[in-house]
């Protein structure tokens, strides 16, 4: 894999934009180097007007978006409109995300990090405020996707400061991500958060230490009264995904290292 964008400048010439070059360099730049980490195929890319996914896998199907910028990526990013991408989620038609971070200076990519599809859920989209009644597009609803709220086992790095990781440990790292598409959706949400608590805590973590984030689970789902039992289950779903470890009495250990 080539991590230099700048043999991709010709098809870029004929736009102005910077953002339009940015998006044909690093499209041009995913299509010819990025393996599907689900199997190992070609990625191609979509047509420009396609709604959701730019690329998609020849062998296997599986779709991704693209997002590109020249600064690391913050704690949210930018989504599409709110209602579409809710309905998408709940459809399972959302398409996993490939993050690319690229120097401006040496047009080199610098990051890839692809989040899987299956925990991108309904608790990770914050609406934003619709546009005014003066708008062009006035009450269009666009949306947030907080990665903040994502945990570290639902992300799969590619190329990480410029160097590329080895495409065994990426296609394990999908198929550890995967796990948690074989969870019905509505489980999925309460898994995702917890499994973002658990990765906030020491590798060895007692089920006092998840119960003090009780208030914080609370808020995300008010109609739920019995948060501490659903936390007990949560840790069972992921115990039984291979994530955690049961060895003791309200005692657990990550089987993974946390990104935090």
């Amino acid at each position: 894999m080539d991590v230099d964008l700048k043999k991709y400048l010709y098809k870029a010439s004929a736009y102005k934009s910077a953002s339009q070059k940015a998006r044909v360099l690093t499209e041009a730049w995913a299509s010819d180097n990025l393996k599907c980490p689900a199997c190992g195929g070609t990625l191609i890319l979509l047509p420009a007007n396609s709604r959701t996914s730019d690329l998609r896998c020849q062998s296997c199907g599986e779709t991704y978006q693209l997002k590109s910028q020249s600064k690391p990526f913050g704690k949210k990013i930018l989504g599409a409109e709110y209602n579409t991408t809710i309905q998408a989620i709940r459809d399972g038609r959302h398409p996993s995300l490939i993050l690319l971070q690229y120097d401006l200076n040496s047009l080199s990519v610098q990051e890839v990090r692809i989040l899987h599809r299956s925990w991108i859920t309904e608790q990770s989209i914050i609406p934003r405020r619709p546009l005014g009644p003066q708008a062009r597009r006035a009450g269009w609803q666009g949306c947030l996707l907080a990665l903040e709220s994502i945990p570290s086992t639902a992300f799969i790095d590619v190329v990480r400061n410029g160097s590329v990781c080895p495409s065994q440990i990426v296609r394990s790292k999908w198929q550890t991500a995967h796990s948690v598409s074989t969870l019905a959706y509505a489980q999925r949400g309460w898994v995702a958060l917890v499994l973002r608590i658990v990765e906030l805590l020491p590798q060895e973590f007692t089920l006092q230490q998840v119960y003090a984030y009780e208030s914080e689970l609370a808020r995300s789902y008010p109609a739920n009264k019995n948060i501490r039992a659903k936390i007990r289950q949560q840790l069972q779903i992921i115990r039984d995904l291979g994530l955690i470890q049961f060895i003791g009495p309200g005692v657990y250990r990550r089987v993974f290292q946390s990104m935090q």
